[in-house]
C-alpha cells in the first residue's frame, strides 16, 4: 500500500463539475469538529458515515425519507446486549437509533441543518463544508458499510493507492497532530517515534540520515504503514455499529475496541541511507476465530521507499510465484526487476546453511516443532546494526506460532558465499572487505 501524504491535493477535488458518487465534508456538530461522507444526492437516497475527529470511529448514517430539497439521515446507536438481535442466518433484525439528521444543500455544496436525539425535542446545529469527492468502485453498495469498506479496502488491496483523491474522508481522518517522542540515534541517523493519540501505538519517522540523504520516500512509506494500522483500529471500533457489521453475538469478540493495536510494539531495527527496517509485534483480535499473534519484519529501500528485494542481498533468495500471472514461468531476472509482483522465499542453499548452523537451547523443542521443516518453508531474516543478519522463522500459522524463534545470528561479512553481487549496494561496508 502507498499513501500519498500531501493534503494539498484535496483542493483540486472541490472543482465544479467533478464527477463523483461520494462527497466528503468537514465541519461541526454543536461546535465539535466532525468529518462526514455521504453518497451523492444525485444518485438516489443519501446514506453515509461520520466521525468525531477527536475519536476517529465511524458512525453509520442510514437513508431516511424527508421533504423535497432536504437530506434526512438516521444515525445509529452502538449495539449493546439485546439491541442488535439476529435471526437464524445471523442477519440483524433491528438496530438502535441515536438521532435524526435534517440537512439542506446550499448552492456552493455546503450543508447546514440539525441533529435531533431520538425521543428528544432539542436540536443541535450541523454546519458542513465540502472538502472532497470520489468515484466509488463498481458494485459498491450505497450504504454506510459500502462507503466504509470501499475506502478501507484500499489499505490492503494489492496495487491500490490510498490518497486524498481515492479516500478523502479517511485521509482527512488521519490528519491530526501526532505526539512526538524523543530523538533517537541509530547508526549515525536520527529518528523519533510518533503517536496518533487516538490509536495510541508509536511508529517511527526518520529525521535525518547519516549521509544527509533524502528521507521523503522512506517517511512516506512509514506514514503509510502507520496509517494502515490506525485505520484497522478504527475499523474495529466501528464494528460496534450494526451498519458496520455489529451484532449481539459479537459483543464479546472485541468489537468496539482498538483490537489490541493500542498495545502494538513497533521497533526501528536498522536505519541507513540504503536500508530501513522495523518490526511490528503484538496480539490483535476483532471478531475473528482467534487472536492475530504476530511479529513481522518490514524492510524498505531508504531512497525509494519500496520494499527491499532480498535477492539483492542473498543470491539464493528466489521468486516462487508471479502474483499477476500464477501460471507464468518464473524468470528470476525479471522478478528482480519487479519484485512487488512476486512471492519470494529462501532457496535451498540458504535453507541448508541455516539448518547446519542453527543454534538452539532446546533440542526437544526442535523435535516437537519440526524446526527443520519450518526452516524449509518459513525461513526469514532481519538485519541489525553492525551489518548483522538474524535468520528466524516468519509467517507461522497460529497453531505453531510458539515455534517461532531466532535460529542464527551472523555478520554478513562472514558469509560471502551466500551473498549476491549487489549486496554491497545495500550494505556498503561489504565493499570494503
Amino acid at each position: 500500500m502507498r499513501i500519498s501524504v500531501s493534503i494539498l491535493t484535496l483542493l483540486a477535488l472541490t472543482a465544479p463539475g467533478f464527477a463523483a458518487e461520494a462527497i466528503s465534508y468537514k465541519g461541526t456538530l454543536n461546535g465539535t469538529p466532525i468529518l462526514v461522507e455521504l453518497t451523492d444526492p444525485a444518485g438516489g437516497p443519501v446514506a453515509g458515515r461520520y466521525s468525531y475527529v477527536e475519536h476517529g470511529v465511524d458512525i453509520p448514517l442510514e437513508a431516511a425519507e424527508g421533504a423535497a430539497g432536504q437530506i434526512v439521515l438516521t444515525e445509529e446507536a452502538p449495539c449493546a446486549p439485546g439491541l442488535c438481535p439476529v435471526d437464524d442466518d445471523y442477519n440483524v433484525t433491528a438496530w438502535p437509533v441515536a438521532a435524526t439528521w435534517t440537512l439542506s444543500i446550499a448552492v456552493d455544496g455546503s450543508l447546514t441543518g440539525s441533529w435531533q436525539a431520538q425521543g428528544k425535542s432539542k436540536t443541535l446545529a450541523i454546519d458542513l463544508q465540502k472538502v472532497g469527492q470520489r468515484t466509488l468502485p463498481d458494485a459498491t453498495d450505497p450504504t454506510p458499510y459500502g462507503l466504509h469498506d470501499s475506502a478501507y479496502a484500499l489499505t490492503f488491496s494489492r496495487g491500490a493507492v490510498f490518497s486524498a483523491e481515492t479516500a478523502p474522508y479517511d485521509f482527512l481522518k488521519l490528519d491530526v497532530p501526532l505526539q512526538e517522542g524523543p530523538v533517537e540515534t541509530l547508526q549515525g541517523s536520527h529518528f523519533r517515534y510518533v503517536t496518533d493519540p487516538r490509536t495510541k501505538f508509536a511508529f517511527p519517522r526518520i529525521l535525518d540520515l547519516s549521509d544527509g540523504g533524502d528521507i521523503t520516500a522512506a517517511n512516506e512509506e512509514l506514514a503509510a504503514e502507520h496509517a494502515g494500522i490506525s485505520l484497522g483500529a478504527f475499523d474495529c471500533l466501528s464494528q460496534i455499529y450494526s451498519g458496520f457489521g455489529g451484532r449481539d453475538d459479537m459483543l464479546e469478540m472485541g468489537i468496539g475496541t482498538l483490537a489490541g493495536y493500542d498495545d502494538e510494539t513497533v521497533i526501528m531495527t536498522y536505519l541507513s541511507p540504503t536500508l530501513t527496517t522495523w518490526t511490528e509485534s503484538g496480539s490483535t483480535f476483532c471478531a475473528g476465530a482467534y487472536p492475530n499473534n504476530h511479529s513481522n519484519v518490514f524492510m524498505i529501500d531508504t531512497g525509494t521507499g519500496e520494499p527491499l528485494a532480498l535477492a539483492r542481498v542473498f543470491k539464493d533468495w528466489i521468486a516462487v510465484t508471479n502474483t499477476t500471472d500464477y501460471a507464468a514461468p518464473i524468470d528470476q531476472a525479471a522478478a528482480l526487476a519487479a519484485p512487488q509482483d512476486y512471492i519470494w522465499q529462501a532457496g535451498q542453499t540458504l535453507i541448508d546453511y541455516v539448518i547446519a548452523n542453527k543454534t538452539s537451547e532446546d533440542a526437544a523443542s526442535d523435535d516437537d516443532c519440526g524446526i527443520n521443516d519450518l526452516i524449509a518453508s518459513n525461513l526469514g531474516v532481519r538485519f541489525l546494526p553492525g551489518d548483522t543478519v538474524v535468520f528466524d522463522l516468519e509467517g507461522l500459522p497460529h497453531a505453531i506460532l510458539a515455534c517461532g524463534e531466532d535460529l542464527l545470528t551472523v555478520k554478513l561479512a562472514d558469509i560471502p558465499e551466500l551473498l549476491a553481487p549487489t549486496a554491497a549496494e545495500v550494505f556498503p561496508s561489504l565493499a570494503k572487505k
